[in-house]
């Protein structure tokens, strides 16, 4: 429960920031006049990455552990992918006053055809995603290409970063680094590395290198295993302090304003891990009525994070052309639509595609149970 509460925390401050906050600077989408934008909540859904590595990757063997995580976020993101893909050049083509070429093929990789005269009052376009826009995506290398106008989804970032982590994680702990080197000279080594990633920003060919290598937010997965340390009694309080310090120190020059309620928010978001990670369970009379829809919400928090975004100021879009004119009943709608949008891909691809693909196989499961006794009239 605890930490249902803080993911679903974070995500809606992700997505109320981004549709009411970013959304409101995209040409054709008026303003709202309430705006939610603090972003703190991806860097703690980053955190809480970081946390989990550590309880989830002592089960078994590192490669099994590093399969079972890209099961839980490809199959979702690939076909988040393509969706936001497809809706994309099929609506904001025609916000740009600009039609399709002829045939599938023009409809999905076509430059699309811009009119011959002037246009009257015209809105700046949108970008209409290309196909080499879809393979960087698709391939997480997105990252890569400094031009963050050609971005399929703008919150498509953290998947490189968290696949570049697990492996990361699935390398170290394959290779025993955790028996040869302290786990605190290991976390202020990656949370130092990520401090120091952001000088290479400045050399224009290595400009891409911190945030494609995930190194510019490997401190934020430092912060997590260090909570999970210090819950196991493997890190000392004053070390975990200090750890949290300086991660709260390095988010303080990487953060969009307003800085101040960014930090704040953060702080209160790792003082809500460390108190879940080692304090009792939050049983509270409100939080156990609310039991149900947090856990509901949380568990489809990963989809909803892919879907809500660029699927969200296309809707908004259309709903403002379509004159919904109230912005709380659109603003409404398009929660409303994303939460239904994320719980499908959650049902129908994120859960059965990791069931799918970390069943054991025949050969590692008659392995298994070649040592196990034969069980006889229902005893073993």
């Amino acid at each position: 429960m605890n930490w249902d509460l803080i993911r679903v925390v974070a995500i809606t401050f992700v997505v109320a920031g981004h549709l009411t906050g970013l959304a409101s600077t995209l040409p054709g989408i008026e303003p709202y006049p309430v705006q939610v934008a603090i972003p703190f909540g991806t860097v703690t859904l980053l955190v809480l990455s970081g946390y989990f590595i550590g309880p989830t990757i002592r089960r078994g063997e590192a490669g099994r552990w590093f399969r079972a995580r890209l099961a839980r976020l490809l199959p979702a993101y690939l076909v988040a992918v393509v969706l936001v893909y497809t809706v994309t050049r099929a609506v904001v083509v025609g916000f740009n006053g600009w039609r399709h070429q002829e045939g599938v093929l023009g409809f999905l990789f076509g430059d699309p055809v811009m009119p011959a005269g002037p246009v009257v009052d015209p809105v700046p376009p949108w970008h209409v995603p290309d196909l080499n826009d879809l393979l960087l995506t698709v391939f997480l290398l997105h990252e890569w290409n400094p031009d963050t106008f050609h971005r399929i989804d703008g919150s498509y970032w953290t998947l490189p970063v968290q696949v570049a982590a697990f492996a990361a994680a699935a390398l170290l702990w394959r290779g025993k680094l955790h028996h040869r080197v302290r786990p605190v000279v290991v976390l202020w080594t990656v949370t130092l590395v990520s401090a120091a990633s952001s000088e290479l920003r400045g050399i224009s060919a290595l400009e891409t290198l911190p945030t494609a290598t995930g190194l510019f937010r490997a401190h934020l997965f430092a912060a997590g295993i260090s909570i999970w340390l210090w819950q196991q009694r493997r890190l000392s309080t004053r070390q975990l302090v200090l750890l949290l310090g300086a991660t709260v120190v390095i988010q303080a020059f990487r953060s969009n304003p307003p800085t101040a309620g960014v930090l704040v928010g953060f702080v209160l978001m790792l003082l809500g891990m460390c108190a879940a990670a080692r304090g009792p369970d939050w049983d509270l009379p409100v939080l156990r009525a609310l039991r149900g829809p947090i856990t509901w919400l949380a568990g489809i928090s990963y989809c909803l994070y892919l879907v809500h975004q660029q699927l969200g100021y296309v809707f908004t879009r259309w709903l403002v052309e379509a004159g919904v004119s109230q912005w709380w009943l659109r603003l409404a709608i398009v929660v409303g639509a994303a939460v239904l949008v994320a719980w499908l891909l959650t049902v129908l691809v994120e859960r059965p595609a990791h069931r799918a693909l970390t069943r054991p196989r025949r050969a590692d499961a008659a392995r298994r149970g070649s040592g196990r006794s034969v069980p006889v009239g229902g005893a073993t």
